[in-house]
């Protein structure tokens, strides 16, 4: 039976399908009843008669079989502790092992159990009963056991006892609290090919030392079986492709070629190669910005094309050039995105997930770039990074909305601005907070209203058909860039995501007028009487001051002035939900939100000012002048 919420979320999925992948969609219902026989029949392994861990190179091996460089950033004394006390390397998720199976079921949101019955008859999506299965789903990746592998190979011998021991403990309690096909964590073939990398890594790394080699390499060798013809049957693609395809290759490759005994090692080794090489051009655009939209994907899907490249040239095989080409080019793009600190530009979607743990960042090999002005213009950004007094990082998005057709983990932060100074956000990113189990939440954090940009009619600048598909996407595109002699610098770009359902178009202006001058027009071009807001979502505390906020915490002093309307301060606010921020899955805090409000005829202008260090009125008026000659430039294209 098909509850009325999941059957409309069929109905809008189907909406986006082509024929195609409906035939492919019917096959793989197909498939899921053979699973469901097997299950029933109690078939615990794809090839349980064929599997003997003793005739495998990789479990009988005396040396690591995988590359071991990635490894040689210690982890940090609070990672140690956490992942050996039973946690997780990261400290925002709330998870702890015993030896209680349930603990692999039990939802972390909620308190609910989730249900140990065949995998494809559990409701996980948005208003499933049990909670946002991505928080469930997280420690069964099982990459704390690569961190706990990175102990043991750096520590002393009892360290090494003790962090094998745990590695162990958790490992069989997982195998026995998952029979194959049973359970949530069965859903997802992108979990199930995480998981397989983590494992092979893990065990890898620390075969020397482990206290039950027998009991451990076979079910290491019945996990990557069961997991990779699961793979393999419920691969990703035509309107689901992304991150998750790149993880499921990926497991392939590992599982054919670590384990070329097993009976389809060469169709997965095959498979898994034609589908990263097929889909490097796709997933990583030209510039080397992610299809997705999410920087927090792109490092995913770059750390695991940098693990099968190093896995390649580790064995010496040959490693394709489209895929060389999608690990340099998004290395590239992410270290523009990196501040100076390490920290990854929070946009669109992000949950938080690594390829292999917090141990492996291959996006960190890449240099930052120069200060100056970078675009990049296949996927939308603009970075400016400023030096002298007030140093800077202004991070413009004037790209589209995400991956079609369901443009997935995009959000409707269109001509959205980030701003940076002295490893401070001025001008955060309200982040992602929760997948399902939270629609309300969902809906506001993906929308309009959740980032730096301005919503018209209360309406986001796409439409929202469920927590991960969109409609009614907008266009983007930066109109002019300009960089003169003195520094000075000018961005105008628009969006029309407003047009259709409004006639209203967005343009948006930024002047930069060096040393410490940040000038921003939002311009909203159209006929009739309008809702206008502008949101400014803040990193630091803003202070009354005349006629604008003194931004409190900032190293050096910042001033905020805003024109165009009615301004207010928000703060976690639950009716309607603004002033939120989540700075990891799963967490929410609030924070100060500057809500500017007009209602009257178009067309209509918000100024707003940063000024670093003295005010002097007269060169920001001067400046807006000019920036105003600049779009009406732009609107004349």
């Amino acid at each position: 039976m098909i509850s009325g919420r999941a059957l409309a979320w069929y109905v809008r999925r189907l909406s986006v399908m082509q024929p195609g992948e409906v035939l492919s969609r019917v096959g793989s219902q197909y498939e899921l009843a053979v699973l469901s026989l097997r299950h029933r029949l109690g078939l615990t392994s794809a090839h349980k008669d064929q599997l003997d861990f003793q005739r495998s190179g990789f479990c009988s091996a005396r040396e690591p079989r995988l590359p071991l460089w990635f490894y040689k950033t210690q982890l940090d004394e609070a990672m140690s502790a956490r992942v050996l006390a039973g946690g997780l390397p990261e400290d925002h998720w709330t998870w702890s092992w015993t030896q209680d199976s349930e603990v692999w079921h039990k939802a972390p949101d909620t308190g609910r159990t989730w249900p140990r019955r065949f995998f494809g008859s559990i409701p996980y999506r948005e208003g499933n009963p049990y909670g946002d299965v991505r928080l469930l789903w997280e420690p069964s990746r099982l990459q704390q056991l690569v961190a706990l592998a990175h102990i043991a190979a750096q520590g002393d011998a009892s360290l090494r006892e003790r962090a094998v021991a745990a590695m162990e403990a958790q490992f069989l309690s997982w195998m026995d609290a998952n029979p194959y096909l049973t359970g949530v964590h069965y859903v997802s073939a992108m979990e199930c090919g995480l998981r397989l990398i983590a494992v092979c890594h893990a065990f890898d790394l620390v075969r020397a030392w482990l206290r039950q080699p027998d009991l451990i390499w076979a079910s290491v060798v019945q996990l990557v079986d069961g997991h990779a013809d699961l793979i393999q049957r419920r691969v990703s693609l035509h309107s689901s492709l992304g991150n998750h395809t790149i993880a499921e290759a990926s497991a392939l490759v590992y599982a054919g070629m670590l384990f070329p005994e097993m009976p389809n090692a060469s169709e997965w080794r095959m498979d898994g190669l034609t589908l990263l090489e097929s889909e490097s051009a796709h997933q990583v655009v030209a510039d080397g910005g992610g299809i997705e939209q999410g920087v927090w994907y792109l490092q995913f899907i770059s750390d695991l094309y940098g693990l099968v490249v190093a896995f390649l040239e580790a064995r010496g095989e040959r490693v394709p050039g489209a895929v060389q080409r999608a690990c340099a080019k998004s290395r590239t793009f992410l270290a523009a995105m990196t501040d100076d600190a390490g920290r990854l530009a929070s946009i669109c979607d992000s949950d938080g997930g690594f390829a292999l743990g917090p141990v492996l960042n291959f996006s960190l090999i890449e240099p930052p770039p120069a200060p100056g002005l970078t675009t990049f213009e296949d996927s939308g950004y603009s970075v400016l990074k400023t030096v002298g007094v007030s140093p800077a990082r202004l991070i413009l998005d004037h790209g589209p909305l995400g991956m079609p057709p369901c443009y997935a983990h995009g959000h409707a932060d269109a001509l959205s601005i980030l701003f940076q100074t002295g490893g401070q956000d001025v001008l955060a990113d309200t982040g992602t907070f929760a997948y399902s189990g939270h629609p309300d939440w969902r809906r506001y954090f993906r929308g309009t209203s959740a980032h730096n940009t301005v919503v018209v009619d209360g309406l986001d600048q796409a439409v929202q058909e469920s927590g991960f598909q969109w409609s009614s996407p907008f266009n983007s595109r930066l109109v002019i860039r300009a960089e003169h002699a003195d520094g000075e610098t000018v961005l105008v770009a628009m969006h029309d995501g407003y047009l259709q359902r409004t006639g209203v178009i967005h343009w948006r202006g930024l002047l930069y007028r060096p040393p410490g001058l940040w000038v921003i027009i939002d311009r909203l071009t159209g006929s009739g009487i309008h809702d206008l807001e502008l949101y400014w979502h803040l990193g630091l505390t803003p202070i009354p001051d005349g006629n604008g906020y003194l931004l409190e915490g900032a190293e050096s002093r910042i001033r905020l002035t805003i024109e165009g309307g009615e301004v207010a301060v928000h703060r976690g606010m639950t009716a309607p939900i603004l002033g939120w921020r989540s700075r990891s899955y799963g967490v929410k805090e609030p924070i100060d939100t500057l809500h500017t409000t007009y209602r009257g005829p178009l067309q209509h202008e918000f100024v707003t000012c940063l000024i670093m260090g003295q005010d002097d009125a007269r060169a920001r008026h001067a400046a807006q002048s000019s920036l105003r000659k600049s779009m009406y430039e732009a609107q004349a294209h």
